[in-house]
């Protein structure tokens, strides 16, 4: 993975300012910690357990201290994982299985279904640049129109954001009050009313210190905000929601 450093930067801050984020926050360093000494999927999982044991939630934590090394043939081969084994596949670094791409909103390269959607900085603050979407199995990332849902393929003239906070120069959208005092000016709520599915966006013209897939593990509030408006994720994130 590159920039750990940025990565671990970016979680220290992050678990600091949302309390809500700090378990899953917590366990995502000391994952940074494993995936630092670079090791095979098979000598990491071991590593990802124990990590899981004494950082993550007591469920995921009792799962991983039950699970064997063996769900990374499972998940390689394309079976059908339960939330613990997919977390401990992943988290372990082992290859997905390769679908064929059904449609644009499916990996290039692998042909898995996209985690989260990022924008990069435009060239003015505040200014977001192109939409990107990033792989839930390998990691891999594509350029993709903001106004086509990656989920169904269905398009639109417009955006599709279901929530986003107030900023100088954007208005808020959707209910104001989603993240309380946790105030998460840089994520929307990406959704579809056809396939009533979403994506969290991370919007680097909204804050250039963000990085994807760390601010995308504090959007609790987001994915909570989308259910309730009955939307389920396109691909759930490393820690399962």
């Amino acid at each position: 993975m590159e920039g750990r450093g940025k990565h671990r930067a970016r979680a220290e801050d992050l678990r600091e300012r949302y309390p809500y984020a700090r378990e899953v926050l917590t366990l995502y360093l000391a994952l940074l910690d494993v995936w630092d000494q670079e090791l095979p999927p098979e000598q990491a999982f071991p590593l990802v357990v124990k990590a899981t044991e004494a950082y993550g939630p007591a469920p995921l934590a009792e799962a991983a201290r039950a699970a064997e090394v063996s769900v990374l043939d499972a998940w390689a081969g394309g079976a059908e994982l339960d939330a613990a084994a997919f977390y401990l596949a992943r988290a372990s670094g082992a290859v997905g299985p390769y679908r064929p791409q059904a449609g644009d909103g499916d990996c290039p390269r692998c042909g898995g279904p996209a985690v989260l959607s990022y924008r990069s900085g435009g060239a003015e603050k505040l200014v977001s640049g192109k939409r990107l979407l990033r792989c839930g199995y390998c990691r891999h990332d594509w350029a993709f129109s903001a106004s086509t849902c990656a989920g169904c393929g269905e398009t639109s003239g417009s955006e599709r954001t279901v929530y986003a906070e107030e900023v100088p120069g954007e208005p808020a959208v959707g209910r104001r009050d989603v993240s309380g005092d946790a105030m998460l000016p840089q994520l929307r709520i990406e959704g579809c009313e056809s396939c009533h599915r979403y994506l969290i966006d991370v919007d680097l013209g909204r804050d250039p210190r963000a990085v994807p897939e760390v601010d995308e593990l504090a959007a609790l509030p987001l994915q909570l905000y989308a259910a309730e408006r009955g939307l389920s994720k396109i691909c759930p994130n490393l820690m399962g929601f």
